[in-house]
């Protein structure tokens, strides 16, 4: 049992590792995404994989921080805080950012980024801030809620956050005409709060579906979400997320197969990539607020190309390069003590 365990823990962090690398690889496909080309249906693949980074991150946040007995001060001081200040760290290096080098001379309003992040990527940060905020009421609802109340909170969840939510996007989307609009950030909590608590339930009634089951179930559920969005999108004449979006039906299956897949992988680690997977998750919030600045200036310095078929290469190999040049960068950062707590 303790084998398993420290197993598992290690797995954690493979995921956060993986989490951070599908974040760079969802903001790489992004681009041939965005509009119809020789190989879009490449970048449709990608998207659909990248798109499970947010929801992984969740579940892996959920499984280590509910499910504990933590003061509400700790909760405050470590895991808000430990957020909160490389936050505001951040935004201002994106204003500078989009200001000087995006040429973007937009007014810039300190009472607006309460609520809107400097640079699109950082909607993330302001929901992990929201949800370790209602940690520990959460924390207790798990821990002493019964099987059956926990399931229904977790089936109320699925049917308005992500069954409904998709019937109303088909209707606003499809049959009004009009675009998704922008979900706030009290909307992206309770859109993706059920990827966190489920997160602690997995841990709470140690829910361990078998590997070989979570693969199979993953792969089918990504290639289903992949042709609709597909199919949608050539019916619809322009490139479609109504079947992206992070809560969507089929994006939760294949995010937490993703998730027991490798959570309960029976993988055996050298030391050597022992010590790469925990150096790297340590690295993974600093890659993840500067790896757009990286991804920018690779494309733009690069030039690349994706709209022929060896974007089946391209993609990844801009987004490992990116992570790679992310990391880097985050790790000499992390050399000067200071920085060490923006990253």
């Amino acid at each position: 049992m303790a084998r398993t365990q420290v197993l598992k823990t290690i797995n954690l962090k493979l995921l956060t590792v993986a989490a951070t690398f599908l974040v760079i690889l969802l903001h790489t496909a992004a681009i041939p995404f965005s509009y119809f080309h020789l190989a879009w249906s490449v970048s449709v693949m990608y998207e659909v994989l990248g798109r499970t980074a947010f929801p992984l991150f969740l579940l892996i946040a959920g499984y280590a921080s509910l499910n504990k007995n933590e003061s509400l001060l700790s909760t405050l001081r470590v895991r808000v805080l430990n957020l909160v200040i490389p936050l505001i760290v951040w935004s201002v290096i994106y204003l500078v950012y989009n200001e000087y080098v995006n040429e973007n001379k937009a007014p810039i309003s300190i009472l607006a980024l309460l609520s809107t992040p400097a640079y699109p990527h950082l909607w993330f940060i302001y929901t992990m801030i929201l949800l370790y905020l209602v940690t520990p009421l959460l924390n207790t609802f798990i821990q002493n809620g019964s099987r059956q109340r926990v399931n229904y909170t977790l089936t109320v969840w699925f049917v308005l956050a992500s069954f409904y939510m998709l019937l109303d996007n088909v209707k606003i989307n499809l049959l009004e005409g009009h675009h998704i609009p922008t979900p706030s950030n009290i909307d992206m909590v309770v859109y993706l709060s059920g990827f966190y608590i489920l997160g602690g339930v997995i841990r709470r009634f140690k829910v361990n579906p078998k590997v070989t089951i979570s693969t199979i179930v993953f792969i089918l559920s990504a290639i289903l979400t992949a042709v609709m969005t597909y199919s949608l999108s050539i019916s619809t004449f322009s490139p479609n997320k109504v079947f992206l979006f992070y809560s969507a039906p089929t994006l939760v299956v294949v995010s937490l197969a993703g998730f027991f897949m490798l959570l309960n992988a029976r993988f055996s680690y050298s030391q050597w990539v022992l010590n790469l997977i925990r150096t790297l998750s340590r690295l993974s919030l600093g890659i993840f607020f500067v790896h757009i600045m990286v991804l920018e200036t690779l494309l733009r310095e690069l030039s690349i190309n994706f709209e022929g078929y060896n974007s089946t290469l391209t993609i990844p190999l801009v987004s490992v390069a990116c992570f790679i040049i992310s990391a880097a960068i985050v790790w000499l950062l992390r050399q000067v003590p200071w920085l060490r707590r923006i990253t």
